[in-house]
């Protein structure tokens, strides 16, 4: 009870159980509500008295509703022009067969006297003439959008917001979500209400609720997020949708906005329904919540302190049948298909097509018309409307992402076992790099963090997207986490050292103007000359202050346990602190960067994508200081490089991923290169040595343990111990030079050999002949050939205490304890 924690925590829970669960209005707020409902009464009823053509700005014909009266200024003289646009691109996708279905000239599908006066029909047969459209069209479709060419001679309406919406106090004229670039993108989640509809006439009617986002060149982060609702017609696959707010009641009045007397009446009829039972919701309601529940903006403006002006929009969509003519789909196989999607038994049914659709935008009080790219004016090639895929299918693609991204880091995982047991012991944990283990389980914690956030959100695939995560969360907060404590503890002497002060590692007096350093407490090379160095002098305190001096010795002693030890859990712990408190922080870094401008988001996005995959840098670094080898297995090296790259890759190349995100071919090769870069560099340092490519300088001095052998250390002793014979003497040849000379040929290849202490067995090695270039290994390498050269050398391996072994069987001995297996000496990593 005495941590801060704990009372922190006790108080945020009891914040959480004692909160109310609902909010009474206030007296004010339940003003605002009646005077809502009333406003809306008003409008359903000017809605049931009015007839198609009662809106025709051009006659002077307004609807006393808000947002269609004539003193609103609205550009409502070009909504005429964007229905017959509509109407030809309905044309264009559906021919003469469209026109009759605008119109309800084709016979009723259900029983019964059609609107034409025809003879009754069978259901089942209406559908095989129909044409092939989904009947719900719950989904996502996804494109791009120019700008129309009604634009052109259409200027944004000069409006009196006061006038038009005077209890709204809004703070600027400025308009927000005012499309002012010449082309953009936009996506658009459609959600069908199933069990909200309406037969009229033998055609089904639907409400139907979107949310768009559309963006430009001024467009913050994605794009503007906007709220629609309407109805869809399914005959003959035409959506009409628009926004509903205080100062445009576009719900209210969307039938006058449809394109034939029929669709008229469809909408009207439905509309009448809904709309009725929401204001008796409101009635009812003791709720401040539902206090705008026609209202299908994300943020109201009452909602905000500083409420701003925005865009109004009206969205016409065509569904596209021609892709599933062009596929040979009719209109009963495509009735199957949907009726497998929606309600699955097993049936053997043909892939679900994606939806295309086209669209049409038309924005009263901004002024301005959107379409989208497709046929006739764009080629199928370049631009082909708006297409997605149905949310059945879209679940059904996320849960296999989900499967497959599941396996993914149950490999990791896996990997990572086999690489915490073979590094088991003091000597191979000190190796492996911690940031490189720590950079991947960043990564994992963004995968548990991303699964858990959508497994939220999308309740069909929350099974499959919340057991990835728990995955994800095994992989970085029990074996990624378990794996950075070891390498933690083991290579903590090491940080502390590397903090002292350059003086105080080596307690041996240093030459003058010398600096002490820790580099100067490495063994010398075997091969180094021996140097009669004098004994340090030893200076005794008289007898009178051997007390004074044992006390300060005393105290010496114990100032310096104080900073060298430190309390195992408190370390654990600010690990454990720091790790999540960087982890949370990219996370939120990364949230904020949505917002963000496109090119600034992008960079953002590459940067951390290429840091993320650079996790092998880290471990060549360490490799190349403490000029060590074999730090991590193959298979973990191979392995987490390709099930690292695999989901980026796919995110970049693939065109219809499941993020939706741009592909990017020439950085998915680049990342790509850069994995492969690193992992040669991890083979060359295993073959040629950690420093095969680093000048000299460029890293702190270390041991080798591959050194040259010459004859020239026979007689400064700093030959190895016990060799025991010359194996073979053979004599490569002489030069002409020294053939002129009648001098021997400096090139004579010996072989000395040597008792293994570890396996008992010999120990062949080549030997540099007296007169080669001294010091110089290069040359040393170069006299004895390529086999006896620097892969020659990697067969033995000789210690600073002049003891040598093959080098599979000391560096073996090394992964238990860094000790020679003779003298017991203090043996260097390698």
């Amino acid at each position: 009870m005495d941590s801060p924690r704990i009372l922190l925590l006790i108080f945020l829970l009891l914040l959480l159980f004692l909160s109310p669960d609902n909010q009474q209005p206030s007296p004010s707020q339940r003003v605002e509500l009646d005077n809502l409902i009333a406003e809306e009464r008003n409008a359903l009823g000017v809605l049931r008295s009015s007839r198609y053509g009662d809106l025709d700005a051009n006659r002077g014909i307004w609807l006393n509703i808000t947002g269609f009266r004539g003193g609103n200024a609205l550009a409502w003289g070009v909504l005429p022009k964007v229905k017959d646009r509509v109407r030809e691109q309905l044309k264009y996708l559906l021919g003469e067969e469209g026109q009759r279905k605008l119109d309800g000239l084709d016979g009723p599908v259900t029983a019964g006297a059609g609107v034409d006066g025809g003879k009754a029909w069978d259901r089942s047969q209406a559908k095989e003439e129909q044409t092939p459209f989904y009947q719900n069209v719950t989904g996502m479709v996804y494109g791009k959008w120019t700008r129309s060419r009604l634009s052109q001679d259409l200027r944004p309406p000069h409006i009196n917001l006061t006038t038009l919406a005077p209890w709204a106090g809004f703070v600027t004229r400025e308009y927000d979500r005012n499309v002012t670039g010449s082309s953009g993108k936009l996506q658009l989640r459609l959600d069908e209400k199933t069990g909200v509809g309406l037969v009229v006439g033998g055609d089904l009617v639907r409400e139907i609720a979107g949310t768009m986002t559309l963006q430009d060149e001024s467009s913050p982060g994605d794009g503007w997020e906007i709220g629609l609702h309407g109805v869809h017609f399914q005959s003959f696959g035409g959506i009409i949708l628009t926004t509903t707010s205080e100062k445009f009641a576009g719900l209210f009045a969307l039938p006058h906005l449809s394109l034939s007397p029929h669709t008229y009446s469809l909408a009207k009829d439905l509309l009448n329904k809904t709309l009725s039972s929401a204001i008796l919701k409101q009635e009812s309601s003791i709720s401040a919540s539902l206090m705008y529940p026609r209202s299908y903006s994300p943020s109201h403006p009452s909602d905000i302190l500083f409420s701003t002006p925005r865009c109004e929009y009206i969205v016409y969509l065509q569904q596209d049948p021609m892709e599933f003519r062009v596929r040979g789909v009719s209109s009963a196989t495509l009735n199957l298909i949907e009726d497998e999607l929606r309600f699955p038994t097993g049936a053997p049914v043909p892939g679900a097509p994606d939806m295309v659709m086209s669209m049409t935008l038309f924005s009263p009080d901004c002024g301005f018309v959107l379409e989208s790219m497709g046929p006739p004016e764009f080629t199928p090639q370049s631009a082909g409307h708006l297409k997605g895929p149905k949310i059945e299918s879209f679940l059904w693609l996320a849960r296999r992402f989900s499967s497959f991204f599941a396996i993914i880091c149950s490999l990791q995982i896996l990997l990572l076992i086999r690489q915490m047991n073979e590094a088991a012991t003091p000597s191979t944990v000190s190796r492996v790099s911690f940031y490189t283990i720590a950079i991947m389980a960043m990564g994992d914690g963004f995968v548990l963090m991303g699964f858990l956030t959508v497994g939220i959100y999308i309740d069909a695939a929350f099974l499959s997207l919340f057991s990835t995560a728990f995955i994800a969360f095994l992989s970085v907060c029990v074996f990624g986490m378990r794996f950075l404590i070891a390498i933690w503890r083991v290579q903590a002497p090491e940080r502390r050292e590397r903090g002292r002060p350059a003086g105080s590692v080596n307690n041996a007096p240093s030459p003058a103007g010398q600096t002490p350093s820790r580099t100067e407490s490495l063994p010398p090379p075997v091969t180094a000359s021996a140097v009669n160095r004098a004994s340090p002098v030893i200076i005794l305190p008289p007898d009178q202050d051997l007390a004074a001096a044992e006390a300060e010795e005393n105290a010496t002693d114990q100032n310096t346990n104080q900073r060298t030890t430190t309390d195992p859990s408190n370390a654990i712990g600010a690990l454990y602190t720091r790790f999540y408190i960087i982890l949370l922080g990219l996370i939120f870094l990364s949230l904020y960067a949505t917002s963000w401008p496109e090119t600034l988001r992008s960079i953002y996005a590459n940067v951390l994508v290429f840091t993320y995959l650079s996790f092998w840098t880290p471990q060549i670094y360490r490799n190349v200081m403490r000029n060590c080898r074999k730090a991590l297995r193959w298979d973990f090296v191979i392995g987490q490089s390709i099930l690292r790259l695999t989901p980026i890759v796919y995110v970049y190349s693939v065109p219809d991923n499941i993020m939706y995100i741009e592909t990017d071919g020439r950085m998915a090769i680049a990342l790509t290169a850069w994995v492969w870069v690193q992992i040669w560099i991890l083979v060359s340092q295993e073959v040629l040595g950690p420093r095969f490519a680093v000048p000299n300088g460029w890293a702190p001095p270390a041991y080798d343990y591959h050194p040259v052998l010459r004859e020239d250390d026979l007689e400064s002793g700093a030959m190895p111990i016990g060799f025991t014979q010359v194996a073979e003497e053979e004599d490569v040849g002489k030069s002409n030079s020294s053939m002129a000379a009648g001098e021997a040929s400096p090139r004579v290849k010996r072989r000395r050999s040597w008792d293994c202490a570890i396996c008992m067995q010999d120990i062949v090695v080549h030997i540099v002949p007296s007169g080669s270039s001294s010091g110089n290994e290069a040359a040393g390498s170069a006299s004895v050939g390529l086999g006896s050269g620097i892969l020659g050398r990697r067969g033995y391996m000789v210690t600073p205490c002049r003891h040598i072994f093959h080098s599979q069987c000391l560096e073996g001995w090394m992964r238990v304890r860094l000790q020679c297996p003779i003298c017991r000496e203090t043996l260097p990593p390698v």
